[in-house]
């Protein structure tokens, strides 16, 4: 299985100047519009946080 990579891309011709992309391979997952690099950096960062809080608050269900 293919890892799955997130990174900021510049783009050209929209109405912000970056993307994240999340890819599995070379299949695309997800992709949104950011403002800037480190914009973008911070929400791949708060992404995976985000799954992590998610994953512990349904670990606590079970008790």
């Amino acid at each position: 299985m293919a890892f799955v990579t997130g990174d900021v891309v510049a783009v050209t011709g929209d109405e912000m100047p970056f993307k994240v992309v999340f890819k599995q391979g070379e299949t695309i997952l997800t992709e949104w519009l950011v403002e800037s690099k480190e914009d973008g950096e911070v929400q791949i960062v708060e992404t995976l946080k985000s799954l992590i809080d998610d994953e512990d608050e349904e670990g606590d269900d079970e008790d």
